[in-house]
């Protein structure tokens, strides 16, 4: 062997472990990217479901306030309808009637507004008084 052809070798052998080096260098740096590329992606996913979680809470936000209305609304007519109307003063006129089997009829006639016929229930009178018995 020669000293020439080993320092040719030796060359060689330097550049290729220089090369070697800067390739692991290279190949160390696309891992790195590659991490960071995959991460922005996963990221980029968890944003997306983010963002389709947050449309959906606000769907169903907007949902529950219109059925809370729905229901505060309607238990307000409920009320209102429940509520007995305020007493106008109005012209009336009232009798007290008292009849022969100690039961009060109240009359009351009013004047300028509807009326509706009520039935009055008719006395108990055909129905025979208890009994009292005692005992000893």
């Amino acid at each position: 062997m020669n000293p020439l052809e080993l320092e040719e070798l030796r060359t060689k052998r330097a550049e290729l472990e220089e090369e070697t080096k800067s390739l692991k260098r290279k190949e160390k740096k696309l891992q790195e990217s590659i991490q960071i590329l995959e991460e922005k992606i996963v990221i980029e996913e968890l944003e997306k479901h983010h963002e389709e979680l947050r449309k959906k809470v606000s769907i169903l936000e907007t949902r529950k306030t219109t059925l809370e209305s729905k229901l505060k609304n309607s238990s307000e007519s409920i009320k209102n309808q429940k509520k007995p109307l305020k007493k106008r003063p109005s012209k009336s006129k009232k009798k007290k009637v008292i009849l022969k089997d100690e039961t009060e009829l109240q009359i009351t006639t009013i004047v300028n507004q509807n009326i509706q016929k009520q039935e009055i229930p008719k006395s108990s009178k055909t129905e025979p008084e208890k009994k009292k018995r005692f005992f000893f």
